[in-house]
């Protein structure tokens, strides 16, 4: 199961994302829900990157498993319009696969 922990403030800005675990929906490299929530996060954050004047902390593990973004400023609407984009994708995919990906807010 891919555990996706959401952190927003008091206004419902994202302030910190940790997407852990395996999907464990097919096999290993053709596992889509995996690749769907990998290309939606990786894809938000290079678009944070290209677009936006943010430069967020980001930390991964090289075989897959572990993805987390945080330092991203509150105060760039560009920046959180993405990443709350991503979350409607994320919430997209848990809701046609629930059994293999779980958003957490906190």
């Amino acid at each position: 199961m891919i555990n996706v922990d959401i952190t927003l403030n008091d206004s419902g800005q994202v302030t910190d994302v940790i997407m852990d675990g395996h999907a464990e929906h097919g096999e290993y490299g053709y596992d889509i829900v995996c690749a769907g929530a990998s290309a939606v996060i990786f894809g938000s954050v290079n678009a944070i990157i290209g677009l936006t004047s943010e430069k967020p902390d980001i930390d991964y593990s090289e075989d897959g498993g572990h993805f987390h973004v945080r330092s991203v400023d509150t105060n760039n609407e560009q920046a959180q319009l993405i990443l709350q984009a991503m979350l409607v994708s994320l919430q997209t995919i848990e809701e046609e696969y629930n059994e293999n990906i779980r958003l957490n807010y906190k």
